[in-house]
């Protein structure tokens, strides 16, 4: 039947666009995360690794190259904080730079998970000796922010970065 014919295809599109979605937010949380993890520690001295916590990273790094260390602090939100979406699990990442107003990054991330490894590449266990870091893991899962059939879209990417300056 073709009205029949005609629901599915509507129902697949709705649901390969919110797929696409999620995908596309978890891949420009990835990129944004993973240029700036990349440059932890470069043109600092002293102690780099300020905070590494489950949900939370603060670090030292000449972030843009202009000779000046620039402090960058990473941390997720409660869900209230995304309480405009119909998805009870997301949260923002809040990205803040030198302490000032954080760039909002609220793109459905429902986990990021911060878990690290030392030079030898085994786990530390939280609470971590900042200065045992060498490898940092992100667990990232972003969903559609409204339901399709009572279920969110979901796409999950891990990433491990080795920052050289460690």
């Amino acid at each position: 039947n073709v009205l029949r014919l005609n629901a599915d295809m509507s129902e697949h599109s709705l649901s390969s666009s919110l797929t696409y979605i999620a995908q596309n937010g978890a891949l420009t949380i990835a990129q944004i995360v993973e240029e700036d993890l990349f440059k932890v520690g470069y043109g600092a001295s002293g102690t780099v690794i300020l905070l590494a916590d489950s949900t939370e990273f603060e670090f030292r790094a000449d972030l843009d190259g202009d000779s000046a260390v620039d402090t960058l602090h990473y941390y997720l939100s409660d869900t209230a904080a995304a309480g405009g979406t119909q998805n009870p699990e997301d949260r923002i990442l809040y990205r803040a730079l030198n302490g000032g107003i954080p760039q909002v990054l609220d793109l459905g991330i429902t986990k990021f998970n911060l878990s690290y490894f030392d030079v030898a590449g085994d786990s530390l266990a939280l609470p971590v000796t900042v200065g045992d870091i060498r490898q940092i893991r992100i667990d990232l899962v972003v969903e559609s922010a409204e339901p399709y059939d009572s279920s969110y879209a979901k796409a999950f990417l891990p990433l491990r970065i080795r920052p050289k300056n460690l």
